[in-house]
């Protein structure tokens, strides 16, 4: 079984571009669903079950902020990783306090993105033991 991710972003095209710069397959990573606010996400996630979340933090309907923490009491073992344009403190700060997991910025990086996503992978498996 493959670390489960889900990506939430109001920009079909961020979306995209975080997909194509995660080594899905070498990593052992499965994309299981995708969302364009926190509220769309807040249905999916029951469905899909993941233990990822990456997340923008500015989108219509329902911001990432919060998402997450309605998410959280819901679903506290999932990883909420911020994925987001903006270089800002105070977002940084209230990502923290809801609970994230890490605060990643666009454009995204290769490198950077699969060691966040491998680092939760190990964590997780240190957690609840190997899932695959």
């Amino acid at each position: 079984m493959n670390l489960r991710v889900v990506m939430v972003d109001s920009s079909y095209n961020a979306r995209r571009d975080i997909d194509s710069k995660v080594k899905w397959v070498d990593y052992d990573f499965e994309l299981v669903g995708e969302a364009a606010n926190g509220q769309e996400a807040l249905a999916l996630l029951p469905h899909v079950s993941p233990h990822v979340v990456l997340t923008e933090i500015r989108m219509p309907k329902m911001d990432g902020i919060s998402f997450i923490e309605d998410a959280k009491k819901r679903w506290p073992d999932i990883k909420y990783v911020i994925v987001s344009n903006y270089d800002n403190f105070d977002y940084l700060r209230q990502a923290m306090k809801v609970g994230a997991y890490d605060y990643i910025l666009k454009p995204v990086k290769t490198d950077e993105i699969n060691q966040v996503l491998k680092r939760a992978k190990a964590e997780i498996e240190t957690r609840v033991g190997r899932f695959f």
